[in-house]
């Protein structure tokens, strides 16, 4: 199970949001160094005071890009008693780009077949009832998988959508993705593609206007309203150059169970066991000896047996959250406490899968 601690802040003196506004985010104090991108060492252009400064990460500072939150700019604020529906919040659109999913920090070049998604391609529509966001696409023919929305605070999959259907609306192809039950936070949207890439979507649903009543009376008062959160300065700062492999020396990859391979093969059999479309059910051994040769037909039923234990498991915890013995946040961290080589992201994908057939 997680254990990060997370506290309600009001910001003050910033200069991308007005005085008031209301956040969630991690209680846990954080250095400019901590998020630099910095090499495996001090460089001269890192300023001594970027590794001892401290302060709460904002995961977007109104452009999408992460920054760190200075201490003297917030009011810790205590839960609030009332439920404020999600339909009150005002989504924030912040950032827009065109990534690859097996490289999303390169560039995308400006002949990607989805085309480079811009800001005014992107609009809300929101009413009493609705609250979605809405992406225009250059044309009908592009097929779109599926879109997921993570939250950037708490790093999970908040809602995902299986092969949404494009509509035409004033001659333009848009495809929506429903806003309307997710919680206050930041978010980014991922519309994925079937050909490898993705639009990606910067957000932030911000808490309604009635909350900066409360702002208004902490402000005046300088009542601490809890313990400050814990701070450990680094010494050094970016990569951890053992985490990285070289020629020279291979790190190995761990082995967890006694299947005979390593994790590694384990992660690429779930993938096949669970897939979807013309392989749908099908045995996995072509596809997985292909990538492994050594592994033969009897071994490779052996290893999709045990994956579909594991896929199992996962439709259980689905059932087990429709009838309230857990929430949908334990469904991953139990999951993992069961089969930690699984990795998260073929989690977050059968969990959804496993909600969708529980509610049905």
């Amino acid at each position: 199970m997680s254990t990060a601690n997370y506290q309600l802040f009001f910001v003050k003196n910033l200069s991308d949001f007005p005085d008031g506004t209301l956040f969630e985010l991690e209680n846990r104090l954080y250095s400019h160094a901590q998020i630099s991108k910095a090499a495996n060492e001090k460089r001269q252009e890192i300023a001594d005071w970027e590794y001892h400064t401290k302060g709460y990460l904002l995961p977007d500072r109104g452009d999408g890009v992460q920054a760190i939150l200075p201490e003297e700019k917030v009011i810790i604020c205590a839960p609030f008693s009332q439920n404020f529906s999600p339909l009150k919040g005002q989504l924030q659109i912040t950032k827009t780009a065109t990534k690859s999913r097996q490289y999303p920090d390169a560039p995308a070049p400006s002949n990607v077949p989805v085309g480079i998604l811009e800001r005014n391609h992107v609009s809300v529509f929101q009413n009493i009832h609705f609250q979605q966001v809405i992406i225009e696409l250059p044309s009908e023919r592009f097929e779109i998988e599926q879109i997921a929305v993570f939250n950037k605070v708490k790093q999970f999959e908040a809602e995902c959508y299986y092969s949404p259907k494009l509509k035409k609306e004033d001659g333009q192809w848009k495809v929506v993705c429903e806003f309307s039950h997710i919680t206050f936070g930041f978010y980014e949207v991922q519309v994925q593609f079937t050909e490898g890439r993705y639009y990606s979507i910067d957000l932030i649903k911000h808490y309604p206007e009635e909350v900066k009543e409360k702002f208004d009376y902490l402000n005046q008062s300088t009542r601490p309203t809890q313990q400050p959160a814990s701070f450990t300065p680094l010494k050094e700062i970016g990569f951890d150059l053992s985490e990285f492999q070289f020629p020279a020396v291979q790190t190995p990859i761990p082995t967890t169970t006694d299947m005979g391979v390593n994790d590694e093969v384990l992660n690429d059999a779930i993938e096949f066991t669970t897939e979807w479309g013309a392989n749908f059910g099908k045995p996995i051994y072509e596809r997985l000896n292909r990538k492994y040769p050594h592994i033969d037909a009897e071994w490779a039923d052996k290893i999709q047996k045990y994956c579909r234990q594991a896929e199992s498991y996962i439709y259980q915890l689905g059932e087990k959250e429709l009838n309230g013995e857990i929430t949908e946040y334990d469904i991953i961290p139990m999951a993992q406490q069961k089969y930690p080589w699984v990795k998260v992201r073929h989690w977050a994908r059968l969990k959804n899968i496993a909600m969708f057939y529980a509610r049905k």
